[in-house]
């Protein structure tokens, strides 16, 4: 049975090849992606993708970037749903961060595995997911809530954390005793209890 022909406006076929490449992804994970599979998925011809992205590192890029956007957009509306207090900001960014995770698992392994796109780092999305983050430290050290020092730091080791909290519920090997948002809700109070005293009590 062929595949039905598809047809889209001008400009609609890019996104529809990323959605395609994400659906691809959540089923048979980021080693599975290729161009001409997903020619066949949005029902072109095996070249029409070339015409978008020049191979699949370019796909993957695109893909990354849109992730880092959705992924930016969600930290930012959490951060101001929690108001102006640290404590809930934090807390309102674990989750949010943790939720990403969960609701866009393709997303998700294209934007942090080790095969991701070198530039990944560079990105500008990718920037301003980390920037929401590291204003938010560096809010928190001007109202003294926070400990002096590197607010580049803390943003990275606190990052690291939660990351690691949604890789471990994005894996299934969470065992805890707790529903995973009153898991979320512990570890986020472990972050704010690292921000607030790392390093001050050293003799």
């Amino acid at each position: 049975t062929r595949t039905p022909q598809r047809t889209y406006h001008h400009g609609n076929l890019r996104l529809a090849l990323i959605q395609a490449g994400l659906e691809l992804i959540a089923e048979h994970g980021a080693r599975a992606l290729t161009l001409r599979e997903l020619g066949k998925r949005a029902g072109v011809s095996r070249m029409a993708p070339y015409r978008h992205f020049r191979d699949r590192a370019a796909l993957l890029e695109a893909i990354q970037d849109a992730g880092f956007e959705r992924f930016a957009d969600a930290l930012e509306h959490a951060r101001l749903a929690a108001g102006d207090d640290f404590n809930a900001r934090m807390r309102a960014l674990s989750a949010a961060y943790v939720r990403f995770a969960r609701e866009h698992p393709a997303y998700f392994e294209v934007m942090f595995s080790p095969g991701a796109p070198d530039s990944a780092h560079r990105s500008q999305p990718g920037e301003r997911a980390f920037e929401v983050l590291h204003q938010t430290i560096r809010d928190g050290q001007r109202t003294g809530q926070v400990r002096a020092g590197s607010s580049g730091l803390l943003a990275c080791a606190a990052w690291a954390i939660v990351h690691g909290i949604s890789t471990l519920e994005l894996e299934r090997h969470f065992t805890g005793e707790l529903p995973p948002e009153e898991f979320i809700e512990a570890c986020s109070s472990v972050v704010l209890t690292g921000l607030l005293s790392l390093g001050t009590d050293r003799g």
